[in-house]
């Protein structure tokens, strides 16, 4: 009987140990996280890079146009300590006159983000993690409109996709308690079209390069440690 209740507890801790280790297994596979100190955190999106030069600047490259812009900055606020996507509608500012086409060349351009912003998931496929655009209201796309004789001309629009290409790398800076996040974006294979005066095509081989710094902040603008891994 004593050998049956040795067995039978051998057996009960035996499974205990090989689900504490799937579980534990299961955490460690469920791949990169997005990590801040405090559950409600403040996102602080800037540019990164030294203008000017090629890290400085946030480009997206068509076949109609290369669109460059020095700064970009937008807010997050986390509601959860970690999560595996952060999404994030950026303000482009200090952007070129547009490069390309003779017919485009000088041309001011903006950016109108409508109801649509980026999606960062944290976990990587291969060597980047994916990035997804989306739109909150059905029909919408991203605009980019040039000004031509003082009017406002819709150009190019940018629709819901995930890019075929790339994606972002996660660097953390500095160390415990005082990390800041840097995103290298190089995402390819974006599809756009073509609107009014700057044409009527549809392509896919659009491309999106450039640096971001995420530091986290509280409510009293005091440094809150955030990192990925």
């Amino acid at each position: 009987m004593m050998n049956r209740k040795s067995k039978a507890l051998g057996l009960a801790l035996f499974a205990a140990f090989a689900l504490s280790a799937m579980t534990a297994s299961g955490a460690w596979a469920s791949g990169e996280r997005f990590h801040s100190a405090t559950e409600h955190t403040i996102l602080d999106v800037t540019q990164d890079g030294t203008e000017g030069s090629s890290t400085g600047r946030q480009i997206l490259a068509t076949t109609l146009f290369e669109l460059s812009c020095t700064g970009a900055e937008a807010n997050v606020t986390l509601t959860q300590k970690t999560l595996g996507e952060i999404t994030v509608s950026p303000n482009f500012t200090k952007c070129n006159k547009l490069e390309g086409e003779d017919k485009h060349e000088g041309l001011a351009p903006h950016a109108l983000m409508k109801s649509c912003d980026y999606l960062y998931t944290s976990e990587r496929s291969g060597t980047h993690a994916p990035v997804h655009i989306q739109c909150s209201i059905v029909g919408d796309h991203i605009h980019f409109t040039i000004t031509f004789l003082g009017a406002e001309l819709l150009c190019m629009t940018i629709p819901p996709q995930t890019p075929t290409g790339g994606g972002v790398s996660y660097h953390n800076v500095g160390s415990p308690p005082n990390r800041t996040v840097t995103l290298e974006e190089t995402i390819t294979g974006i599809e756009y079209t073509e609107k009014g005066a700057c044409g009527s095509a549809v392509a896919n081989d659009g491309t999106y390069t450039g640096n971001l710094l995420v530091q986290g902040t509280n409510t009293a603008n005091e440094e809150v440690d955030t990192w990925w891994e």
